[in-house]
């Protein structure tokens, strides 16, 4: 996030801090998406993901007044967010994944979409078949582009953890696909 970026979005979390709904408003603009998309890829289930992700902004909304730096406000968005499909994993409503949805690909020809299909399939059951925290780290390093002291405070884990938990997700990751990455050694 660019400076300006970043200025805007803490003049954002002041006035929504002070009530300001249409401040809140743009916040959720901003971040409904990425944290669909990231619980989406942590639980599997894309319309628990919206659900989740309602929660987490209904949550962020009557806890903004207590935020203490509003700087991190993005960390602390994504933590509300993880305690809610923590919630929702223990809760009896947890069901089996649905698979991740379908990638959009532009290839040239039949054979290239096939292909690109069949690997983007490959990926998306590799990082289902990860283990939640490993899965949880890595997804927040690939979609949010967080870094590494951000994914450890969102998931309550030391910088150390979190760069062992996307390192080891990347080799595990790289062992499933290792047929469509030319690399047959396993």
């Amino acid at each position: 996030m660019g400076d300006a970026d970043h200025e805007q979005e803490l003049g954002l979390v002041r006035r929504a801090r002070a009530g300001d709904r249409a401040a809140f408003s743009a916040l959720v603009d901003r971040y409904w998406d990425p944290m669909r998309r990231w619980l989406a890829g942590l639980s599997g289930r894309p319309h628990a993901a919206e659900d989740l992700t309602q929660e987490a902004f209904l949550k962020a909304w009557t806890g903004l007044p207590r935020l203490a730096a509003p700087e991190t406000f993005r960390v602390w968005l994504f933590r509300i967010a993880r305690n809610e499909y923590l919630a929702l994993a223990r809760s009896p409503r947890a069901a089996d994944p649905e698979p991740l949805s379908e990638a959009v690909t532009r290839a040239p020809g039949p054979p290239e979409q096939v292909a690109e299909r069949e690997a983007a399939a490959a990926l998306r059951a590799a990082v289902e078949h990860l283990p939640e925290a490993y899965r949880a780290a890595y997804l927040l390093w690939t979609q949010e582009q967080l870094p590494y002291p951000d994914i450890a405070r969102v998931l309550d884990v030391t910088e150390e953890t979190a760069r062992w938990r996307v390192c080891d997700a990347r080799r595990r990751l790289a062992a499933a696909l290792a047929p469509y990455l030319g690399d047959e050694r396993r």
